[in-house]
């Protein structure tokens, strides 16, 4: 048994409050790293969503009129016309595309941040040596493809369906931006799928916080800056409608407004890379472990002294020849999870509650 085993033990131990605790962590070690590059690629998603969709957007915004004056008709009860019921269907599916353009620009730049930086965050969570220029180079190969198709793309064209089916892939397949520049891992798509299987509310959990989190501290931080530049001014509201005129338009202001307004999300944009990372090697670590248990492989009793201490008269009554789990399983043992000694065989380990099947299973053949 080595120290490597002995983490993968510990990390698949962990409770969900502590792999929260361990995400804030890793997001002040390495917020001075990755802060820049994740906002650099913000800052360009601003960008190129301003100077692709700013026309589309101008576009409807003078339909608008019309579209709300039909829908008052509709609403209290007078019969459309052919025309008017296909200017709304037309709206509608303008509409849908702008929604749909917009999530798949945000999805393909957020998809290539979060890669750039997902190799070198695992790898200081686990303690490894790697510089951050290395990991950055070395994530950007043929194999970031699948991301790009699965989270870049697949997510906006499932979302399209009410967004369910998005949901869905999100969580199935949000690991493959670790998986694919594993470099021991042959199969990504399967490693991530595997890896993700049994943490499902997890994964939601960790998606719900981040955007609290970030939705309450960007709330606050517009407030201030509506009040200190009082944007609700007929001044200010006549300017900036001038910015999206096609005869005035100024790609300048608009793009700088866009920044400031979404402050708090590039300022805090590893924190989710972060909060995932320590989910990430959390599940992954139970996979791993359970993997061990399957080819028979189960930690020595006395690594489990130094992490998990027992009582020493639990130590001294086990002191007779069942030194690897796995031997006279019938009369007792340590839970591989937790390292709980356990004198009659269960089912489940009493203090972590996971479940013991493989062992009943294994101590039967």
């Amino acid at each position: 048994m080595d120290t490597n085993t002995l983490r993968i033990v510990n990390l698949a131990n962990r409770r969900f409050k502590d792999t929260l605790n361990d995400g804030f962590k890793l997001f002040t070690q390495t917020y001075a790293t990755i802060i820049l590059p994740l906002a650099l690629f913000q800052i360009l998603l601003i960008i190129l969503d301003i100077i692709l969709l700013t026309d589309f957007r101008y576009y409807l915004s003078t339909l608008e009129t019309t579209y709300n004056a039909i829908m008052d008709n509709f609403y209290d009860g007078l019969t459309l016309t052919t025309n008017e019921w296909t200017f709304l269907t037309n709206y509608l599916i303008l509409s849908y595309i702008l929604i749909f353009l917009q999530n798949l620009i945000g999805a393909l730049i957020i998809s290539f941040a979060i890669c750039s930086v997902s190799t070198y965050v695992y790898q200081k969570f686990m303690k490894e040596e790697i510089s951050f220029s290395e990991a950055f180079k070395s994530s950007f190969n043929k194999k970031m493809i699948m991301v790009i198709l699965i989270l870049g793309i697949g997510l906006p064209l499932s979302s399209l369906l009410l967004y369910i089916p998005a949901i869905f892939v999100f969580v199935f397949f949000i690991f493959l931006v670790f998986t694919y520049n594993l470099e021991s891992n042959k199969s990504p798509v399967s490693e991530a799928r595997a890896i993700a299987k049994g943490g499902f509310w997890k994964i939601i959990g960790i998606f719900v916080i981040n955007v609290i989190l970030i939705f309450i501290i960007s709330f606050f931080f517009n407030l201030i800056f509506n009040i200190l530049s009082n944007t609700d001014s007929a001044s200010f509201i006549a300017t900036y409608n001038s910015w999206y005129e096609p005869t005035t338009r100024n790609y300048g202001m608009i793009i700088l407004y866009q920044i400031i307004v979404s402050l708090a999300d590039i300022i805090f944009a590893p924190l989710f890379i972060c909060l995932l990372t320590a989910l990430f090697s959390s599940l992954k670590a139970k996979k791993d472990l359970n993997y061990l248990h399957q080819k028979g492989y189960y930690p020595i009793k006395e690594i489990y002294r130094e992490e998990y201490p027992l009582r020493q008269e639990l130590y001294e009554k086990n002191e007779m020849d069942d030194s690897i789990l796995g031997i006279r399983l019938k009369e007792k043992f340590y839970c591989p999870f937790c390292g709980y000694f356990i004198s009659v065989p269960k089912k489940y380990c009493p203090k972590c509650g996971e479940s013991l099947h493989f062992i009943s299973r294994q101590n039967e053949d």
